[in-house]
């Protein structure tokens, strides 16, 4: 069986094995094992690289749930994701709130579309810092966990153009001042200003979103929220964003 996949990462097993994790478009996440793919250059010919597209072509293994790669055909490389720390960070981030996500063997092609794009446009630099993070907050929708900016998710009600509003990892949402769970210790507040913004580039079209122009507090704003909502619906840190954050990247 031939499946479209986006190679996440590779570890060495044994001597000449590789154990490869990765998101099929139709199986949704799973991992193989490549036998002799580092010997074997005409099977794999290095076409097993994190974050390249490839046609696999795998088969069941009886003794537990990973597969047998048989052979690699890459479609997509995407190299300059490799040549640039930034990029690399960023394409790794994306890629594990998927794995983390998304359950391993559902398959949705949806986010396999989605993610395919982003690193498309990582690797060629197309996205600044508020395109960055509207595209998160999109991957973090379609993953399931949309969190909320247009209305307050406890009341339902709008924001008026002055009104204080504080993003709460809890409730999942910009939530007015009165609304907020008296027990959150966690709660960022978020400037008319940015919020007004944010949801002019989430309504936006992808090719606008990169037009409009934020303060560094409004992008700070913003980071913090959504690192901190990413963290309360794992229930832990990602090892991606740790390290975004300590590069300077978020």
């Amino acid at each position: 069986m031939t499946i479209r996949s986006i190679i996440m990462k590779k570890i060495d097993r044994g001597e000449a094995d590789e154990m490869v994790i990765f998101l099929s478009r139709d199986q949704g996440w799973l991992t193989g094992i490549a036998k002799n793919s580092r010997k074997s250059r005409i099977r794999f010919g290095g076409h097993l690289e994190p974050f390249c597209v490839a046609d696999l072509v795998i088969r069941s293994r009886q003794k537990d749930n990973m597969v047998w790669i048989d052979e690699s055909q890459m479609i997509k490389g995407f190299l300059g994701i490799r040549d640039n720390m930034e990029s690399l960070a960023r394409a790794s981030y994306f890629m594990e709130l998927a794995s983390v996500f998304l359950p391993e063997g559902q398959p949705d092609p949806t986010v396999f579309d989605f993610l395919e794009k982003f690193l498309e446009n990582v690797d060629q630099s197309r996205l600044n810092s508020i395109e960055f993070l509207v595209q998160e907050i999109n991957l973090i929708g379609l993953l399931g966990y949309q969190p909320i900016f247009h209305s307050c998710p406890v009341c339902g009600m709008e924001f008026s153009p002055q009104s204080e509003a504080f993003f709460s990892p809890y409730a999942g949402g910009v939530c007015h001042k009165d609304c907020l769970d008296p027990s959150s210790t966690v709660n960022i507040r978020m400037s008319p200003a940015t919020l007004a913004a944010l949801r002019h580039g989430l309504n936006s079209d992808s090719r606008l979103a990169g037009r409009i122009r934020l303060s560094r507090n409004a992008q700070r704003e913003i980071r913090e929220s959504l690192s901190a909502f990413v963290r309360y619906i794992r229930g832990q840190d990602l090892k991606s964003m740790r390290f975004m954050e300590k590069a300077g990247y978020m």
